[in-house]
């Protein structure tokens, strides 16, 4: 701590808030010293350790409205940006989103290999336009593939930037998909294979693994399609009768390209289970958070992100 006169400070009594108090001999500047890096061992304790602002009081002897002062202001402002490492080797990119009720939409992207994420930003609502502005930090990377969900923004966004790359389905949200719209017990036995077929998905390992599971898939598609085109009638309307069915059904069907990609690169993943975890850990936070604004919140969320990147 010094003054611009280049001079050393000298003890000059305290503040009214018991703060030992400095003052230049020559300018007779005072000030009191400054604790760097306090605000963010700060939002550190209440983002990552989960402190509050109760225990985060009596740890540093202050009143608790000044704790929440002083994270309101610190909300206020995104963390300051930091410049990424990328990748110089071609990699495999995986992104996902989360959305966080009507407060907006977390968008993370990871490469294979590395551990802190390389894209964090927060925007409006899943779409085409939200996916090209979060990934165009990365648009220089050489992307060999990407790993998604299969939600129509991302995908296109990601073929907007990088148009060679390869495009693998998340095969958890396939099952999880097929599971939820068949349950757990189907009564059809149609249902009953689907669901035992589609919990295959994640153990295999290798290209003669995928090609008996998707000709035992066309098998089953075949043996059944009369049940799956099965229609009920009530006057001159008409629906598919096990319309759950023939939705899982489409569902696998629709991702047959993307499959099994990631079995032809070593450096791809099959799954986006890594960042639903980090989104895991980021929705219960939000439970300190309440009475935010969408914008602080999304200050929220990129602060911790902000931390993880510090310690990896």
């Amino acid at each position: 701590m010094g003054c611009k006169c280049h001079r050393s400070l000298i003890r000059w009594g305290k503040t009214k808030a018991g703060t030992v108090r400095w003052r230049c001999s020559k300018c007779g500047l005072t000030r009191i010293r400054q604790r760097h890096g306090f605000r963010h061992h700060l939002l550190s304790q209440y983002l990552v350790e989960g402190k509050t602002t109760k225990q985060l009081s009596a740890d540093l002897g202050v009143h608790p409205n000044t704790i929440r002062n002083r994270l309101q202001r610190y909300f206020s402002q995104p963390p300051p940006s930091k410049k990424l490492s990328l990748p110089t080797s071609p990699c495999w990119l995986v992104t996902d989103a989360t959305h966080f009720k009507r407060w907006g939409c977390l968008f993370v992207t990871k490469a294979t290999g590395v551990n802190e994420p390389l894209a964090v930003s927060f925007h409006d609502k899943e779409s085409f336009e939200s996916t090209v502005k979060h990934l165009e930090p990365l648009k220089r990377l050489s992307v060999t593939g990407y790993t998604t969900d299969g939600r129509r923004g991302l995908v296109l966004g990601h073929q907007h930037l990088f148009p060679q790359a390869e495009h693998q389905r998340c095969l958890v949200h396939i099952q999880m998909k097929v599971q939820t719209l068949l349950t757990q017990r189907p009564k059809l036995l149609a249902g009953q294979e689907l669901l035992a077929l589609s919990s295959k998905l994640n153990q295999i390992k290798f290209t003669k693994e995928a090609h008996i599971w998707w000709l035992i898939f066309c098998r089953w598609q075949a043996y059944h399609q009369k049940t799956l085109n099965e229609r009920s009638y009530l006057g001159k309307s008409w629906w598919y009768t096990h319309r759950n069915l023939r939705r899982a059904w489409k569902h696998v069907e629709n991702a047959a390209d993307s499959l099994f990609v990631f079995l032809e690169y070593p450096n791809s993943v099959s799954h986006t289970n890594h960042l639903e975890g980090l989104f895991g850990q980021r929705k219960p936070a939000l439970a300190r958070h309440r009475g935010l604004s969408r914008k602080k919140v999304a200050n929220a969320l990129l602060w911790t992100f902000y931390f993880l990147k510090k310690k990896a």
